[in-house]
């Protein structure tokens, strides 16, 4: 008789043990599942963050190279000043076309954009990261307003000549004040400082991102941490029931 109570309370006891271990393990399979869904996003969000970095600092670059050419056309034609007539017609030419040009390429902040309105900037552990994403990203906004703005938008003003004979072209624009003023004034202002600086900002960013736990978080690491944290509460319930049987 006290063997049949002592197999229906083992029985018990052991159904017991398994509905408890069920909940845990599915509560906390759900958690670390959760949990690796959510650095799996993040660490796809950083990588697209990283790559549209890299293509903003690919833009600054270009817009230094494309201004600093711009900046040799100035110099030769106020050193040139009333000689400018001197100047070889293939060479006044090239001024001309580098005069009406501009770069059309374009920054972009569509990561950044979706990245804001996300739910990851909460739950980021890197604060560091985070200072350094929100930074580099208020300056590249900044920075742009300044070219655009303060060069682009000048040098069409500057630059506006009606007139399609090419003697003609610059005859009127080295008589122009405004554009004569714009040449002078851009040339010693600090706009090609800004790019430097822009570009130690990029880097100290991408270097922060590298090296942050979410990038470089092995997806497989936590895979390994879900089927341990099953694999353990399995060893528990057969030693358990073990322990009962005997």
């Amino acid at each position: 008789m006290k063997n049949k109570e002592n197999k229906l309370w083992s029985g018990f006891l052991t159904n017991l043990l398994g509905v408890i271990l069920g909940i845990i393990l599915t509560f906390g399979g759900n958690a670390l599942w959760q949990q690796r869904e959510e650095k799996k996003k993040t660490k796809e969000m950083l990588i697209l963050l990283r790559s549209e970095l890299e293509i903003n600092q690919g833009w600054f670059k270009n817009q230094e190279m494309y201004i600093k050419e711009d900046f040799y056309v100035y110099n030769k034609l106020l050193e040139a000043n009333d000689k400018w007539k001197s100047i070889p017609g293939d060479t006044l030419k090239y001024y001309r076309d580098r005069l009406n040009s501009r770069t059309f390429s374009q920054l972009s902040t569509s990561a950044w954009q979706i990245f804001q309105s996300s739910e990851m900037v909460q739950k980021m552990t890197n604060k560091e990261l985070l200072i350094m994403l929100v930074t580099c990203y208020n300056n590249i906004n900044i920075i742009k307003e300044i070219i655009e703005k303060e060069y682009w938008d000048e040098k069409a003003k500057a630059t506006k000549i009606s007139e399609s004979d090419l003697y003609q072209y610059f005859g009127a624009m080295m008589k122009n004040k405004e554009s004569v003023y714009f040449f002078d004034q851009i040339i010693k202002s600090n706009i090609l400082e800004v790019f430097p600086s822009m570009d130690a900002v990029i880097d100290y960013t991408l270097l922060v991102l590298d090296r942050d736990g979410y990038y470089q978080y092995d997806l497989d690491e936590m895979g390994k941490e879900l089927d341990s944290f099953v694999g353990s509460r399995k060893d528990s319930l057969h030693q358990k029931n073990d322990t009962i049987t005997e």
